[in-house]
């Protein structure tokens, strides 16, 4: 059945049909405006857009897939900032001729990735659209009880640690646009499909993490980006160890494969939405134990310097940092 055959309400009927039931106190979809009770921490709210053939290809994902990274995606910024997801809102435009399974199997994605961080869906907005499908996600939530860790704040001396791998999410990007598709018969080209496809927000380390940075993001547009970011007020930098970056072997596989280096992947490539912190140094052995205990590897790559600029060291010798290079979100249009 398409779109345009059931309309709008009968549309809105079955996304709210296949969402969780919204929390005491909350009020959701159904009503001109959804309600979240008064928080005296305040609230974090982030919001983000995907649009079809610039941020997802649905020869590349299912639905159901597209449905979970959308949260997932949004949510990591609330891990970013060491808080607690909530609530999410969802707005999307349409095709008339889509089916209307695709929206439903989008939309139990959305759920399942929901009920994984603890939060729910409690309203949106649906319209048509002329051509392309687009996903806008808000999600609002909750500071940690030491209030929102902010991406500024860094200071010289303190130590940079990742969570998780890195170069993971490039390396199945590559893939997908070489025809490797999901789930392959490789385990190691599964395992970096996976990376881009269906993406972790670490909610839980970003709340142990949140209670120790002095700064803190997650790293969706690449390593040197983000440390980019984390350096530009204050008058500091970063000097980076590229044999700390944790790359995992399936990624150096599928970098061989085309030639290129993998701590490339990792340095630029982004969409890893792991998170990346400025620790004080007493505080980095208990920002490792914390991790640990969660269940997320967590590694300590460099120092925050006070000097300008991203310095990437290897073998004793340092990088040439390319201004140029950088994926975001992954666009088609770029190299």
């Amino acid at each position: 059945m398409k779109v345009k055959d059931v309309g709008e309400r009968a549309l809105i009927s079955t996304i709210h049909r296949l969402q969780a039931i919204v929390p005491m106190g909350y009020l959701g979809i159904g009503d001109d405006a959804a309600y979240l009770p008064p928080s005296p921490a305040g609230w974090l709210i982030s919001q983000d857009m995907l649009v079809e053939g610039v941020h997802f290809r649905f020869d590349w994902m299912t639905p159901e897939q597209l449905g979970e990274k959308a949260v997932a995606v949004n949510i990591s910024d609330i891990a970013a900032m060491g808080g607690i997801p909530k609530a999410i809102l969802t707005s999307i435009a349409v095709p008339g001729d889509f089916d209307v399974e695709v929206i439903e199997a989008l939309y139990r994605g959305m759920a399942k990735a929901l009920d994984r961080y603890g939060a729910v869906l409690v309203g949106g907005d649906t319209v048509s659209s002329p051509d392309k499908f687009t996903l806008d996600v808000s999600v609002v939530g909750h500071p940690g009880a030491k209030g929102p860790v902010l991406l500024s704040g860094a200071k010289p001396g303190d130590r940079l640690f990742v969570t998780g791998r890195l170069g993971a999410s490039y390396a199945g990007y590559m893939l997908l646009c070489h025809n490797v598709s999901w789930p392959s018969t490789s385990i190691q080209h599964r395992s970096v499909l996976q990376a881009h496809l269906a993406p972790v927000a670490r909610v839980e380390a970003g709340q142990q993490l949140g209670a120790l940075a002095h700064a803190m993001t997650d790293i969706s547009d690449g390593l040197v980006n983000e440390l980019k970011a984390m350096t530009r007020f204050g008058g500091i930098g970063a000097r980076i160890e590229a044999e700390r970056v944790p790359i995992d072997q399936a990624t150096k596989m599928v970098a061989k494969e085309y030639g290129q280096d993998a701590l490339d992947f990792a340095l630029y490539g982004g969409e890893d939405y792991e998170l990346l912190a400025a620790v004080p140094p007493s505080r980095a052995r208990e920002a490792e134990l914390l991790c640990l205990r969660c269940g997320v590897p967590i590694t300590e790559i460099g120092v925050v310097t006070d000097t300008l600029g991203i310095h990437v060291m290897r073998d004793g010798e340092e990088l040439a940092v390319d201004e140029r290079k950088g994926f975001h979100h992954f666009a088609l249009d770029q190299d």
